[in-house]
């Protein structure tokens, strides 16, 4: 197993599928945005405009604790690495996954503001602690910057003939399409399901969580411990 699971290219693609399922289902029922705070802010300037400071609260509420979460997530890389735990981003994939089925309860998500804080929250810790897919940076909350890469790259491979350009198009290309995919999966449960569409990233997220947790085990009864501390910095 790569010591480094996190940057593996499956679980950087189902993060990105969540990522996606995020965004849509809350701007499916909440109207709000749970990562793509650019959005949430002109939103919240639009709708200000014509007095609706209900839905303008709820955007800033959302902004205000995807910060928090980055400012936790910052601390928790620079905690574990201090303290020498390994794959604490396990935790953080237990985490999510719990958070996703609580939030799927009916007396739960009922309340708008509650549902889209707390997954801004958690989509933000998401974001910095899963930032890499094999040693490729990437964003699995939203696609512009991905996008960017994808065209930028196809350009570089197809008209300048740059080295790598083509593994990168197909990196970002993958990363894009893995976020659409989570995006329409999640409308579509949206419609058949309503709000129990949640369970769709708990469940991914839960497999996620399980399987990685399972190849971990398996790297340490190797001789993964040896190599792990050998390469901890990095990790």
């Amino acid at each position: 197993m790569n010591q480094s699971f996190h940057e593996n290219r499956a679980v950087g693609l189902l993060l990105t599928f969540v990522g996606g399922a995020m965004d849509a289902y809350t701007y499916f029922h909440y109207d709000a945005f749970a990562s793509a705070q650019t959005g949430n802010l002109v939103l919240a300037i639009i709708q200000g405009s014509e007095g609706q400071w209900g839905s303008v609260l709820m955007k800033l509420m959302s902004t205000l604790f995807f910060f928090a979460g980055l400012l936790l997530a910052k601390f928790l890389i620079q905690f574990f690495r201090q303290k020498k735990i390994h794959y604490w981003r396990l935790y953080v994939l237990f985490y999510e996954t719990l958070i996703f089925f609580v939030l799927s309860l009916p007396k739960i998500n009922q309340h708008p503001v509650l549902v889209t804080v707390v997954i801004a929250f958690t989509a933000s810790i998401q974001w910095i602690t899963f930032d890499k897919i094999n040693g490729l940076a990437y964003t699995n909350l939203f696609t512009t910057g991905n996008l960017k890469g994808m065209v930028t790259n196809f350009y570089d491979y197809a008209v300048v003939k740059v080295p790598g350009a083509k593994e990168k198009f197909f990196h970002f290309l993958s990363v894009v399409l893995a976020f659409l995919g989570g995006a329409i999966a999640s409308v579509a449960c949206c419609h058949w399901l309503d709000r129990y569409a949640l369970l769709l990233p708990a469940f991914v997220l839960l497999w996620l969580a399980l399987s990685e947790s399972y190849f971990t085990w398996r790297f340490f009864k190797g001789d993964g411990q040896q190599l792990l501390e050998q390469t901890a910095e990095k990790n």
